[in-house]
């Protein structure tokens, strides 16, 4: 019995000898690499380096849209789709305006002029489903969002379109279509449409005559900034009921959907940070970040700090930025009009 005790002393006061003389850890032990990578078609298999739209999908894929096609990255390989993307008078044209994923994991694919294309994938086999006018009012599609129940809509240059898609055969549903004709949408052509997370409102930002918000089934508000309301190109939405909305020439505007009141927001004139008031996208953070890509450079606003990164002070590969998202790991993907990036100020997380 002794002679356990003692080896049980002995092992104890070894392990805390070894613990002891670890070395100190910062509290974060994710691998972190360089702050910028880039990506053109020059380094990888990028098929184009105008970018117009990024999204990740359940699997953790990256879906990048471009003016040639599309591209998806995972896991280090890149994969090129075209074909599916075919149309124009002798299918040469392949440009994809906006990608979203379905809550069935099924993706969408918006197309400059032709209509829609669905994708289920499976481990098998790649299968598309195209959709394009009569169906849809319009084949030049702008913007996809999804709302909290599954529902497709789509903002395109001839009003809204919606997708119910049925309880159990994933390929079958049915289109409602929203314009000035049957709705309080007052301009059809509507250039961004985004779905509010936290109370399943549709927003639906329009050419000419400000917001509209529609809850699904009723109710219709209408809002704008001011009295003769630039192009509504962008929106991001916050925890904190704050929707971000970026405009076509005037600014950033912030709107709280409670008291209904407008900030604007633009260079330090304007209270704001912005480099330039073309504000092509906007996306928010989990930690209260708001992101905004302009026609000269990618903006942070932290708390009331705002940042901005361009060619001059970055490895950024264009100011012009079109598309953001984030990934799995909170890696920022950049979008621009000169290639992709993927930027992280404490170390990108491979």
């Amino acid at each position: 019995m002794k002679r356990y005790i003692i080896i049980s002393c002995v092992i104890f006061c070894f392990q805390f000898w070894i613990g002891c003389n670890k070395p100190p850890t910062s509290g974060d032990e994710t691998p972190r690499d360089v702050p910028w990578k880039m990506f053109n078609i020059k380094n990888s298999n990028l098929i184009s380096n105008r970018i117009n739209t990024i999204t990740i999908d359940r699997k953790g894929a990256i879906w990048i849209g471009t003016d040639k096609g599309a591209n998806r990255f995972l896991s280090g390989r890149w994969e090129i789709i075209k074909k599916p993307f075919e149309y124009g008078i002798d299918n040469n044209i392949y440009h994809v305006n906006t990608i979203t994923v379905g809550k069935d994991g099924t993706v969408w694919f918006g197309l400059a002029g032709g209509g829609l294309r669905r994708l289920f994938s499976s481990y098998w086999a790649d299968s598309w489903i195209e959709y394009k006018t009569p169906t849809l009012t319009s084949d030049m599609i702008f913007s996809i969002a999804v709302d909290n129940m599954g529902e497709i809509w789509v903002g395109s240059a001839k009003g809204v379109n919606r997708f119910i898609p049925h309880r159990t055969n994933l390929s079958e549903g049915y289109w409602i279509d929203y314009t000035s004709r049957n709705s309080l949408i007052l301009d059809d052509y509507v250039r961004s449409v985004g779905v509010n997370p936290f109370d399943n409102t549709i927003w639906f930002g329009t050419y000419t005559q400000g917001v509209i918000s529609y809850d699904g089934d009723l109710d219709w508000n209408m809002s704008a900034p001011n009295d003769k309301p630039f192009p509504i190109i962008s929106m991001g939405f916050t925890y904190s009921n704050t929707i971000w909305f970026g405009t076509y020439g005037d600014w950033t505007y912030k709107y709280n959907s409670i008291t209904t009141e407008w900030v604007q927001f633009g260079d330090s004139t304007l209270g704001g940070g912005l480099p330039n008031y073309f504000v092509n996208v906007i996306v928010t953070h989990t930690n209260g970040d708001v992101w905004f890509g302009t026609n000269i450079g990618l903006t942070r606003l932290r708390g009331n700090t705002w940042k901005t990164w361009n060619k001059e002070n970055s490895e950024i590969p264009s100011d012009i930025v079109k598309t953001l998202a984030f990934d799995r790991n909170g890696n920022l993907w950049i979008g621009t009009i000169d290639g992709l990036a993927v930027f992280n100020e404490e170390g990108i997380v491979n």
